[in-house]
């Protein structure tokens, strides 16, 4: 069952270089065309920024319809920190995240004694919740998406499904309108499924971590039965201390690659649901700014919520290892004890610049940080 899961999981992830990496492209014996399928996707949000702040300041003639000016800047917010994210996480450190996922492969394929019975529990169930939650929010959240085109549609009279128009068209072109319309839905949809995979992906990351920690954790718990004192002390403890060990390594080598990723990703959600809230002094756009902070909020859940997961995790280990009969081992396994409790005083937690650790009060923060900005826009700049 593990080994199934993780083969869908690992489709998931595959695809995402795939597309991120434009592996459709036929190589070619130059190499420097071949690097340059890379610079695609960076290229492509780069270009869907560049129209958003190209309408912003060419085409805009008042402040008066607040949903287009806050859905401009929402993507223009988005394709920028999209193309910075893109080029440090997926193409600069793109190597330590193959390293870990050969790490979760190898803890898969594991037939260690004691915790490969406790992955097949505990970290099927991890990766098979990931697995379903990626697979339904991806589709739902572009769904519920599509509401903010169909509006534009019929307030610009079914020319620009996100209210700009691609510079260099003129309205007398016969190009115009499939330009437009299919252009835009083009890059809408794309940017918006492309965005959104990437906290898919630290999702699954950081869903196989807390799977592996509630294993170690279940093999610590035989410590607490003396029959496994008197037989296996050795053996568990073993397990314990090469499992762990492992995976703070392993970890490390992510949280390099998280830090860069979550400074940006919060930085940005900041000035997202900040400029989302300027929807609410429009009463005819309510429900579109509701529904747009929704979508924010819920990319900043899936961001923060497995941060604090994991870090439950990781004190959970801790409190089991506490609560362990280690006062009933030989002196020997005690100084082995020893050395594994030493070991768990390390947190498992993500963290970025500005903050302790990414938890549930990260969440609120940002929250507060975003709704005191918009605050001093309304009182002091409007």
């Amino acid at each position: 069952m593990l080994k199934n899961i993780n083969e869908q999981v690992k489709k998931l992830i595959t695809l995402y270089f795939y597309i991120f990496e434009m592996q459709c492209i036929p190589s070619v014996r130059c190499e420097i065309i071949n690097q340059g399928r890379l610079l695609v996707i960076p290229i492509f949000f780069t270009f869907s920024a560049f129209c958003n702040m190209w309408h912003f300041l060419y085409e805009v003639k008042s402040l008066e319809n607040i949903l287009d000016i806050s859905i401009n800047i929402n993507f223009f917010i988005a394709g920028t920190q999209a193309v910075f994210t893109t080029i440090i996480v997926n193409i600069g450190l793109k190597k330590k995240q193959l390293k870990v996922q050969r790490y979760f492969d190898k803890i898969v394929e594991s037939s260690e004694n004691f915790i490969s019975e406790a992955r097949e529990k505990h970290l099927s169930e991890n990766i098979k919740f990931t697995n379903t939650i990626v697979r339904s929010f991806l589709p739902i959240y572009g769904v519920i998406c599509l509401l903010f085109p169909v509006v534009a549609m019929f307030q610009t009279n079914f020319v620009s499904p996100m209210f700009y128009r691609f510079p260099g068209i003129p309205p007398t072109s016969i190009f115009f309108y499939p330009v437009n319309i299919i252009g835009q839905v083009f890059i809408y949809c794309f940017v918006i499924q492309l965005y959104v995979s990437m906290e898919c992906l630290f999702f699954i990351y950081l869903f196989y971590f807390r799977g592996e920690v509630h294993s170690i954790t279940a093999v610590a718990e035989l410590l607490s039965q003396k029959e496994n004192l008197a037989k296996n002390c050795d053996g568990i403890l073993r397990s314990i201390y090469d499992a762990h060990k492992n995976l703070l390594e392993e970890f490390t080598e992510l949280s390099k690659v998280m830090w860069h990723f979550y400074c940006h990703k919060l930085l940005g959600a900041i000035f997202i649901i900040c400029s989302s809230s300027f929807i609410y002094s429009q009463t005819n756009s309510i429900a579109s700014g509701i529904v747009l902070q929704i979508l924010a909020i819920s990319l900043l859940v899936i961001l923060c919520v497995p941060a604090q997961l994991i870090d439950n995790s990781s004190e959970e280990l801790r409190v089991t290892l506490y609560e362990c009969l280690w006062y009933e081992m030989s002196l020997k396994d005690q100084r082995n004890f020893l050395l594994i409790f030493k070991g768990a005083q390390r947190s498992i937690k993500v963290e970025t610049m500005g903050t302790e650790k990414i938890s549930f009060t990260t969440l609120v923060q940002i929250m507060k940080t975003a709704i005191s900005y918009t605050a001093f826009v309304y009182t002091v700049l409007l």
